[in-house]
Formats: structure tokens, sequence, C-alpha cells
């Protein structure tokens, strides 16, 4: 069920926080964080830098509400936090025009954004978490553009009254009581086709077509809807596959693990892949970067040496990228790898010797499977099994291993075979 919040609603709590726009005047809370119309910030302690009054960057969590009372302004949350104790809002842009906010995660206030009488401003790139009233609220307020956000858990995720003409798109819509409330307001809710809209967590629609667009708009009221909603949240990783390049592998010697990762957002994003060996960490690849709507399949490289023999489960987890916030997808186990003995390439399973069917020993039955391997009529996928080295120089090498069965590889099995190899 969509969740529109009533009208009745909105009046009383609006009733309780707003006076006629005439009789407003801004009043300094105590605590509160300004930066003025002259660009002076009210508090110099306050974690945040402007070399030049028009960009304000935080340089760490803050604690108070930020009124914005300078228009032209661009302010930074630069990844830190405004967290709110319950009695204030986050942001309060009053009476400005062109003032960009972004970057900055917002939680525990009364509205994370509240813009006031203000125009031709940006809120982008922003994380609006459990917010006690709205996550965004417009208040005659207009020409202004909401993007790439992720509005999550607060009671209404975003508002208006009276503000009209604004675009509101490409942010993800979550778990919010109430998704929208709109009075007295027309708006834009998508970018067209086929950029999109919004992603919002109740939509029941399809994609037939996997444009990763909703059939069907989502509806807010009879002057506003969404006319090409995301099936997805703006802002997504997910693993969709992992496989390991060999099932059965002496230890020290390396394998390959292919993670198949999609971003599904919208835009290119940076991330980072960790693969594990049960709850051993087997390597990160750092700072991928795959296009929006796009898929890539990663190496990762498993060197066993230091691995005790045994079974291992193999997982791989993604990252999560700013302002993600389905992280189910993230982590996916799907795969196994055995690691031995070097030279187990098998063992005795009724009257044959089977590859694969790992003791922990070299026997016999190990002698047997890898002359097979040496005479080329082993099954192909065993045939790595018996690829124990290669020459280098004078010395057959252990791990040194070159695609193919040779006599050194032969001479590196009768070391095993004589308890003499690693």
């Amino acid at each position: 069920m969509k969740k529109i919040l009533p009208r009745i609603l909105f009046s009383i709590l609006l009733s309780s926080m707003l006076l006629p726009a005439s009789n407003i005047q801004p009043v300094k809370a105590a605590g509160t964080i300004y930066i003025n119309a002259d660009g002076s910030i009210s508090s110099p302690e306050a974690p945040i830098s402007s070399p030049d009054n028009i960009t304000y960057t935080l340089t760490g969590n803050v604690a108070n509400s930020i009124v914005v009372q300078r228009s032209n302004i661009i302010v930074d949350g630069a990844g830190y936090t405004v967290e709110g104790d319950g009695t204030g809002n986050g942001f309060s842009l009053q009476n400005v025009v062109n003032v960009t906010i972004k970057n900055t995660r917002i939680e525990g206030c009364i509205d994370g954004i509240q813009l006031f009488n203000s125009a031709n401003s940006i809120i982008t790139g922003n994380s609006i978490v459990g917010n006690s009233y709205e996550g965004v609220g417009l208040y005659y307020s207009s020409d202004n553009i909401i993007t790439a956000n992720s509005i999550t858990n607060n009671q209404v995720g975003i508002g208006f009254y009276s503000s009209s003409s604004n675009s509101i798109f490409h942010n993800s819509f979550t778990n919010n009581a109430y998704q929208v409330y709109t009075e007295t307001s027309v708006n834009n809710w998508d970018n067209g086709y086929p950029s999109g809209g919004n992603y919002w967590s109740d939509y029941s629609g399809v994609d037939s077509n996997g444009d990763g667009i909703g059939d069907t708009p989502y509806p807010i009221d009879e002057n506003n809807q969404d006319r090409y909603p995301l099936m997805k949240p703006w802002t997504n990783i997910a693993i969709l596959s992992i496989s390991p390049s060999k099932t059965v592998i002496g230890q020290g010697f390396t394998l390959h693990i292919y993670v198949s990762v999609q971003n599904q957002g919208w835009n290119t994003e940076t991330f980072n892949i960790t693969a594990y060996a049960n709850a051993t960490t087997i390597t990160t690849l750092m700072n991928i970067a795959i296009t929006g709507r796009n898929s890539s399949t990663l190496t990762l490289i498993w060197n066993t040496t230091g691995f005790v023999k045994g079974n291992y489960t193999i997982w791989a987890y993604a990252w999560p990228v700013q302002n993600e916030t389905d992280t189910t997808d993230n982590r996916l186990t799907d795969g196994w790898v055995l690691t031995t003995k070097v030279g187990d390439l098998g063992s005795r399973v009724g009257s044959t010797n089977e590859f694969g069917v790992c003791d922990g020993s070299v026997t016999s039955a190990d002698l047997n499977l890898f002359l097979q391997c040496y005479k080329g009529t082993a099954p192909t996928d065993a045939m790595y099994l018996a690829d124990l080295g290669s020459r280098v120089g004078s010395t057959n090498k252990f791990f040194v291993c070159d695609g193919s069965v040779t006599s050194a590889d032969l001479n590196l099995f009768l070391q095993c075979y004589k308890a003499t190899g690693p």
C-alpha cells in the first residue's frame, strides 16, 4: 500500500511547525551553526572551512543544526554526518537561492533538510536517514533540484507545501513511514526516459522489458506522479556469481577466483571486493570502477600457502558504496575448494582410481593418476592436478606451473611419492 501522508495529519504537524510566511523571523537558536548572509560562520569552532565564502566544506561531524542564510554557495559534507538531537533541522535554507547541499549524512533531526522560501538550489548525494518528520521538506520553495539522495526511514520521505516546479529524480525512497506529502504543489518526478525517475521501496509494478524502469507510473496524487520509477535503488552494487578456477589444489599452489559483479545503479561507482575462504580473507581488489547498469567479471588470486589442508567455502563481499541502502546482494557464497598435500591427485574408490577424491596422502593410486595426466589420457579438467611446477634453469621447481605435464612434473611428483616433496 502506498504511503502518502494524509492531509489532516499533515495539517496538524504543519500547524505546530510553521507560522504564516509574513510573520516568520529567523531566530538564532543556541548551538545552531549559521552560515550568515555575509559569508561568515557564526561559530568559529564549527567544523566547517571555507577559503572563499563560496564553498563550505565540513571537516568533521556536526552535532547541531546548520542554517544557511547566504545565497550562491556550495556546502559539501565530504561524507561527514550532521546529527540532531530531535529538536531541530539538519540543514535549513532560509530565503536563499542557488545553494547546493551535497555529500552529507543527516540523521536524528526533525527535517533532515528544510528549504523555506528558497529557489534554484540543489540537494544531491546525501544520505538522509531516521529523521522524526521529513527527510526533505520544501515550504514555499520552487525551481529546486533534489537528485541522487538516499532518503530512508524517515516519518515522511519528502514533503511539499506550496512548492511547485521542483525536480525530483534519481533518489531512493526506502521504508519511510510515508514516502511523500504534497499540498498545493505540482512537481516533476522524473528525468524522462530512459534516464528515469526515483526508486520507491513500496512500488509494486513490474519491469517486463528489463530496462530497469517500471512499466507503470508511481502515483503520488492527482497532480503528481513518477512516470518512470526505478526498479532498483539509484545506488546498488550486486555480486551475481563467484567461481574458483580449481576445486582441488595442492597446498601452496595458486588459483583464480572469478567474481561477477554488477552496478545496478545508474552512475559510475568505485568500490572494493574482498574474497574469503571460510572466515579468512584471501585478497581484496581496490578501487574497481564500473559504469551504471553494467557488469564486470573480476579475477582475484588465491595463493594457498599458509592455509591448512581441508575444505574451504568461497565467498565474496562488495563493500557498500556511498548511499547504498540495499546491501543484501553485496555478499554471495558459492563454491568450495579442497586444499590437500602436493601430489595428492585422488584416491582408490572401489576398483577405480578417482581424480579429486583426495585423502591427504600420496600413494600408488596418485601415481596411476599422475601417469594418466603425463600420457595425456586423463580428463581435461583433471590435468592441472599433475602440473606441479616446471624446469627453472637446472632445477625442477614446485609451484612454477606452466600449464603442461612434463618430465619436470614427473620428477616433482616422485619427490612427493617418496615423501621428500613439500
